[in-house]
């Protein structure tokens, strides 16, 4: 009977030892799987982090760009100024072919539908119904393509028409250019 009983221990061991290997294996296992979750985690931090920095530029970006957008509107109000009254003597860089072509004595012409136009509006309006594309309007104001496209979208929203024939159609019909005979 103690033979049989020492194999039962014994087998009863082994059991008991393979039970704790296994049990061993699984918590390395689990040990494993927290590790690389750890390691996603901070993956995912750094992510975040880096978009956060990302933001905190573009909100930088975007308050430098409103700022330069009033330092520009200041600047068109002020030409747009001189246009309407050039007798108050504060004279700035203004496009001769836009001043032949859109005033007559200082006085923009009434009942124009260029009235709600920026200058920068109708300089590219002119410069579109002379027949310049969008790479040479750039070089002539000294501004991007990418400028004179927003430009001229914002342009053809204002007029409400929807492509480069129509504008210059318009530019023909306001006199903005002489017609061609």
């Amino acid at each position: 009977m103690k033979t049989q009983t020492s194999k039962t221990g014994a087998a009863g061991s082994k059991s008991r030892i393979d039970l704790a290997e296994a049990r061993t294996e699984q918590a390395e296992s689990r040990t494993e799987q927290a590790k690389t979750r750890a390691e996603s985690a901070e993956t995912r931090t750094e992510r975040a982090e880096t978009r956060t920095e990302l933001a905190k530029t573009r909100t930088e970006q975007a308050e430098a760009r409103t700022e330069q957008a009033e330092t520009r509107t200041e600047q068109a109000e002020t030409a747009l100024q001189n246009v309407v009254h050039p007798e108050t003597g504060r004279h700035r860089e203004i496009s001769p072919r836009l001043l032949k072509n859109i005033t007559v004595n200082g006085i923009t012409h009434l009942n124009n539908p260029l009235e709600p136009l920026t200058i920068r509006q109708r300089e590219i309006l002119l410069l579109i119904a002379e027949g310049q594309n969008t790479k040479q309007i750039g070089e002539i104001l000294k501004v991007s393509p990418k400028t004179v496209e927003y430009h001229r979208l914002k342009l053809m929203n204002c007029l409400n028409v929807h492509d480069v024939p129509g504008l210059v159609r318009l530019a023909l019909r306001t006199g903005l250019v002489p017609q061609e005979s």
